[in-house]
């Protein structure tokens, strides 16, 4: 979990300069059709993809192209949508919080209103990994009981599950074990016809493809670890075979998954509040980090008063935006962490970021006041709700 402690470890990390961290960015445009775009994702082995119009940011990503009807006649435009960017003298932490709260892995580096680059989350790792992290262990960070797919599933059903849960990672499961992880890349190239058919043959082509079966489709060559693994082995193994994950298992079973979002949620921003407040995707915006700030703040301090045990609260907020649109569905999940009892763990989802806080405030009051009943103290609905 998130501490004083990590938190000052990577204090370094996260003021780093990003100019040494640029690579190049694949730009398109946007009359471009998704099947010209989909080469130049293969061709540059990237996931996100740039446009600049009018000093704002267009950008969309393989996992939203998934849900593209005909790749070949399509063209690309509706599916981009805003995205914040970066310029040479931002800090990684500014980048890790973009990537974690967009769920993306590349941000757009912008100077003289053209994009000179991007810096990718990979990049980031490799970064983390010139510290000693040998002291953070997989269990800090993995996420649990990750979704996984049987080897007869559909390629079109993995895909809906991808497009919905917002994922790009499915460990296939055969026999009850294993056998690869099918990304969202995989599905991707299944689902493209080959440049030398027809653009009829084209279409059809897709349509059959997501009724094939898994099988073998995915990486075999995934690194994996334990929950007690150390970061540093971790990102180098994951470096080392060139993926985007690392599976967690203990004796044979599947424990969670590890993903460079994960490790960046390391990075997270912390807010000064009663109770120390970390948050994984920090919003760009100032309008929304005081909002953040200021109804988490009264939140936590209303709790302290009733449950004191409360060491420190994780916010993970993430945004779905999808089309040329500038507003998007936010999702938020808070983690109260305390010293004797597992991660009390809320969620909200809405498209007003005000209303989801809210609503999150409002369940952590009504079911820790639950909590502090059984133990003969003083209930937090007689305290209030926080005025917002």
């Amino acid at each position: 979990m998130i501490t004083d402690t990590i938190h000052g470890h990577m204090k370094d990390i996260q003021s780093t300069k990003i100019k040494s961290l640029i690579s190049k960015a694949t730009i398109i445009e946007p009359t471009d059709t998704l099947s010209h775009v989909i080469n130049k994702i293969t061709k540059n082995n990237s996931y996100d993809v740039f446009y600049i119009k009018d000093k704002k940011i267009l950008s969309t990503n393989i996992r939203a192209l998934l849900d593209a009807k005909n790749i070949n006649t399509m063209k690309v435009e509706s599916f981009l949508y805003p995205i914040p960017h970066v310029t040479q003298n931002d800090s990684v932490q500014k980048v890790a919080n973009i990537i974690t709260h967009y769920r993306i892995r590349e941000v757009p580096v912008v100077d003289k209103n053209k994009i000179i680059g991007v810096v990718a989350a990979q990049r980031i790792i490799k970064l983390l990994s010139s510290i000693d992290n040998k002291w953070i262990k997989a269990s800090l960070i993995y996420t649990q009981n990750p979704i996984t797919v049987p080897s007869d599933e559909t390629i079109s059903n993995a895909r809906r599950i991808m497009t919905t849960k917002r994922i790009d990672h499915l460990p296939v499961l055969n026999q009850s074990k294993i056998k690869q992880v099918l990304t969202s890349y995989h599905i991707l190239q299944s689902i493209t016809p080959s440049e030398k058919q027809g653009r009829k043959s084209m279409g059809s082509k897709t349509t059959h493809a997501l009724e094939f079966k898994i099988g073998n489709i995915g990486s075999t060559r995934i690194p994996q670890c334990s929950a007690n693994d150390d970061l540093n082995k971790i990102i180098n193994s994951m470096l080392k075979a060139d993926t985007t994950c690392c599976l967690v298992n203990l004796q044979g079973t599947l424990q969670g998954i590890i993903t460079f979002r994960d490790i960046l949620g390391l990075l997270a921003s912390k807010l000064e509040t009663p109770i120390p407040l970390y948050i994984v995707g920090m919003p760009d915006d100032q309008q929304n980090v005081n909002l953040i700030s200021s109804k988490f703040s009264k939140t936590l301090k209303r709790l302290q008063q009733v449950y004191t045990e409360i060491h420190e609260a994780r916010v993970s907020i993430k945004q779905q935006r999808s089309g040329n649109k500038k507003e998007g569905k936010y999702e938020v999940t808070i983690m109260i962490i305390t010293p004797h009892h597992t991660p009390l763990i809320y969620n909200s989802v809405g498209f007003d970021l005000s209303e989801v806080l809210e609503d999150l405030s409002e369940k952590l009051l009504r079911n820790l006041s639950k909590r502090a009943k059984h133990r003969s103290k003083k209930s937090i609905r007689k305290i209030g709700l926080p005025i917002f």
